[in-house]
């Protein structure tokens, strides 16, 4: 049971596990949580993708991406090197569902980005907010704790992904132009639930930073709070509303 004490202590007793094993000591721990976190977060677009593409039916005629352009196949010749191709269909029928899914999977960069974005703010806000009411922060414990935020991110993005399954399990959408519009429509019974899993991940988040602040500082749990609880309060408000 040993090992699993500090587990415990992240979980339960936040303000214990952060003076028992200090913030600047655990870094490359939190950091390993923001490298999960961005692998989960590509992981977790590829399952969206699939889930796209599941509801979506039918095929749809595109560009054939193996023929020149029309004002290039108009200006030479049909044997010129340029319009070679010419002579392919201008379009090609192609399945939607393979389209979404190649859409969607064009964000994994974008997505994978945003925890180490995310950990730079963190990491500056509690720097800065702990040197604001008087403490005494590192940068190396301030990125700590700010990475130690990212852990109940998994648990929101576990949550996510149960919650689009489920709207999403008797979803058929037969032209693609209408998808946007039926995904919405999914989507909007259980919006109140991804709002709750929200809410509780920036409680939990807020109780891990004011914990951790606290012992960085040198403060108290409150000051902590209320230093890191406002700029998170901000976030979570951009991101529900």
């Amino acid at each position: 049971m040993a090992p699993l004490h500090p587990v415990r202590q992240f979980l339960l007793e936040p303000r214990t596990f952060f003076e028992e094993h200090g913030t600047t000591s655990t870094l490359p721990v939190a950091a390993l949580a923001v490298v999960g976190l961005a692998i989960a977060l590509a992981v977790g677009v590829t399952i969206v993708a699939g889930m796209l593409a599941g509801a979506v039916q039918g095929t749809v005629m595109v560009d054939n991406p193996d023929r020149p352009p029309q004002g290039i196949c108009d200006a030479f010749d049909n044997d010129s090197r340029v319009s070679e191709g010419c002579d392919e269909p201008a379009e090609i029928e192609r399945d939607a569902g393979s389209l979404v899914r190649e859409a969607a999977n064009g964000l994994v960069g974008t997505v994978v980005f945003a925890p180490f974005l995310l950990w730079l703010a963190g990491g500056v806000t509690v720097y800065l907010g702990g040197l604001l009411v008087g403490g005494d922060t590192s940068l190396s414990g301030s990125f700590s704790v700010a990475g130690w935020a990212a852990v109940p991110e998994f648990a929101r993005l576990l949550a996510g992904l149960a919650i689009l399954q489920f709207a999403l399990a008797d979803v058929t959408i037969s032209n693609l132009e209408s998808a946007p519009a039926a995904v919405r429509a999914a989507i909007a019974p259980v919006e109140p639930f991804v709002a709750l899993a929200s809410l509780l991940t920036a409680a939990w988040q807020l109780s891990i930073l004011s914990a951790g602040l606290a012992v960085e500082a040198d403060i108290s749990r409150g000051t902590a709070a209320v230093v890191t609880g406002i700029p998170l309060g901000i976030l979570v408000l951009v991101t529900i509303v």
